[in-house]
């Protein structure tokens, strides 16, 4: 077998190159040809793995986060050419779903043993976007974009869970409630809200459990939405995202759709995957087994 290993080499503080290394040789070890390159931003990533598809390479391999993988994706959708993933972000969520181990020579191990598995993407057409674009984990709209754009604006901070919560404290106290109208196959929302997640995957930021319900194979999106409510009680909500708990709460409503239209009083700045695509009013739509990817069996 004959792999591209595209490395982000400021993943993981700095530390992703040496974990690639470390996954290359546990995959040549096994019996793989594994070229390592090292990618210089996001678009590079996105032309590296355009240049392995056209050479008709057998896999293409990711080792960095949610970010670097969005990146791979916009080529790899639709595509025969499966992906691998080296867990090196900061929130790994997508591997966090596929049920990835966090060592690269486990993860390369995955990889070696060739079961593959088909997931869906989410697919956004945005104000600001050229083109639609793919998606693995969740678009962001209203305060969790305010805290991805901190995040993106600030790649020192910590990463997952943590790095999330600080923003999230710093932000919120000038955070203005955003006027957003939501429609779905069955469901329409219009007024006034801290946030609305359209998940494919269940989690962000490195282990928020915004959507719960997801699953990255069931052919729907889930759409959380928070509605205005109290800062002090936003403050007691924020703890119950972390076990999914939150969905229990009346401000918050979660709906399962296959097709979305989300506009704003006033253009919003939209996420996915941790990176900005745009702003609203956006289309969001699911894409079925869009994508093949290397997974445990029992993922």
């Amino acid at each position: 077998m004959r792999g591209v290993l595209i490395v982000n080499p400021k993943a993981k503080r700095g530390r992703a190159v040496l974990l690639a290394q470390r996954a290359q040789k546990r995959l040549m070890e096994r019996g793989w040809q594994c070229e390592l390159l090292v990618s210089e931003s996001g678009e590079h990533i996105k032309q590296l793995t355009k240049e392995a598809v056209e050479q008709d390479i057998d896999a293409v391999i990711i080792a960095g986060g949610d970010g670097s993988i969005h990146q791979a994706v916009q080529v790899l959708a639709n595509t025969k050419v499966p992906l691998g993933i080296i867990p090196c972000g900061r929130g790994n969520d997508l591997a966090r779903a596929l049920g990835l181990p966090y060592s690269p020579e486990l993860a390369a191990d995955v990889i070696a043993e060739g079961n593959l598995r088909r997931i869906d993407l989410g697919l956004i057409s945005a104000a600001n976007l050229t083109e639609p674009h793919f998606y693995c984990g969740i678009v962001t709209c209203g305060f969790d974009s305010d805290v991805a754009e901190f995040a993106y604006r600030h790649r020192n901070i910590p990463g997952g869970w943590i790095g999330y919560l600080g923003a999230a404290l710093v932000l919120l106290a000038k955070f203005q409630f955003k006027q957003v109208r939501v429609q779905g196959d069955d469901f329409e929302f219009q007024g006034s809200v801290l946030l609305v997640a359209t998940a494919n995957c269940p989690s962000y930021g490195g282990g928020l459990w915004i959507a719960p319900t997801a699953q990255i194979d069931d052919g729907l999106l889930h759409v959380c939405i928070i509605r205005q409510t109290s800062k002090l009680r936003i403050l007691l909500l924020l703890p119950t995202v972390f076990t999914g708990k939150h969905i229990l709460e009346p401000e918050v409503s979660l709906h399962a759709t296959k097709r979305l239209r989300l506009e704003g009083e006033q253009q919003l700045l939209l996420f996915a995957d941790g990176d900005p695509v745009g702003t609203t009013p956006a289309e969001i739509q699911v894409a079925p087994n869009a994508l093949t990817v290397f997974a445990p069996l029992k993922s």
